[in-house]
């Protein structure tokens, strides 16, 4: 009887998956004035250059949100994704170089896949908190944007803001093997 709880407990650890996710880094982005307040940009830090992050999640019991005690600056030719952010329209427009938005790896629109799923951007992209308990912004695990570059690093978000900004956020990958990964209740600050 020992010897089978022994085994059954040997396979049980076996299939636990232990996530590639190390940190979340927060790195602040030069804006020169060109906007009000300060520019950041908040990355999910991997293993390896073959994991992946792919969804960026809420659910009952984990919500994500994501708030500053100042708006959070919105361009007006932007918008809530990065995939509404034009790339020739920001060489033309320096605010909007520094629109607030969320990603998975890409902070444009070429080649851009991102979508959300049942979650809205309204409140977000009026300058409000991004939250939700049933929603998740994500790219399908194939698109290259998933990937980690050279630096393990893969890009979620960039807040401009003259406030303070707190977040907690989920997240889902999959590892180099093929095993998905969660990540719950990771949390970051900006600003002072």
């Amino acid at each position: 009887m020992k010897k089978l709880l022994f085994t059954v407990l040997g396979i049980a650890l076996c299939s636990i998956t232990f996530g590639q996710f190390e940190k979340l880094v927060v790195k602040e982005v030069p804006n020169n004035g060109a906007v009000p307040g300060k520019t950041y940009r908040i990355y999910a830090k991997v293993k390896s250059t073959e994991d992946h992050i792919h969804a960026v999640f809420g659910q009952e019991g984990h919500p994500l949100k994501v708030e500053s005690t100042k708006p959070f600056f919105q361009s007006k030719y932007g918008g809530g994704m990065s995939k509404e952010i034009n790339r020739s329209t920001v060489a033309e427009n320096a605010e909007l170089k520094f629109d607030s938005w969320v990603t998975i790896g890409l902070e444009d629109n070429y080649n851009n896949a991102l979508n959300i799923f049942i979650m809205t951007l309204e409140a977000f992209e009026a300058g409000k908190t991004l939250e939700t308990s049933d929603g998740a912004w994500f790219v399908t695990p194939d698109h290259r944007q998933a990937f980690a570059e050279d630096d393990k690093l893969i890009l979620l978000m960039q807040l401009t803001t003259e406030g303070t900004v707190e977040g907690v956020i989920n997240l889902q990958g999959r590892m180099a093997s093929g095993e998905v990964f969660k990540e719950y209740d990771l949390t970051f600050k900006c600003g002072k």
